[in-house]
């Protein structure tokens, strides 16, 4: 998974598990809704100053929108975290790195940012 991607894909899944909405992010960085659009569908990237202030929107470390499958938390940690069976979390996991067709997609990006998400808050 390249950084592109790996960003898009965390920035939506921030959108989809907070209740952040990407207008307000607009407003904080003084762009329109369609840039962070673009942003989300990996056509467009912020810059440096941006991508700090997306990271800080959010209050998390800005390496944590690219670093790809290194970003992964143990399964035995999160299944504790999130009071599920470590086998549960594994299939969860397994399933976020599966993009074979548009609902998997959906589910893959829906599960890797809960499973970022649950990572990002204990690191911090």
């Amino acid at each position: 998974m390249n950084q592109t991607t790996t960003f898009s894909r965390r920035l939506r899944g921030l959108f989809t598990i907070t209740d952040y909405q990407p207008a307000a992010l607009a407003e904080r960085l003084g762009v329109g809704v369609q840039t962070i659009r673009q942003w989300e569908s990996g056509t467009a990237v912020p810059d440096v100053n941006q991508f700090r202030e997306i990271a800080a929107f959010f209050g998390l470390p800005y390496a944590w929108f690219l670093d790809g499958a290194d970003g992964q938390p143990d399964a035995a940690v999160m299944a504790e975290k999130l009071g599920l069976h470590e086998d549960t979390v594994e299939e969860l996991m397994e399933l976020a790195e599966d993009t074979s067709g548009p609902v998997l997609d959906a589910v893959d990006s829906a599960v890797a940012a809960v499973i970022s998400a649950v990572w990002a808050a204990q690191e911090g």
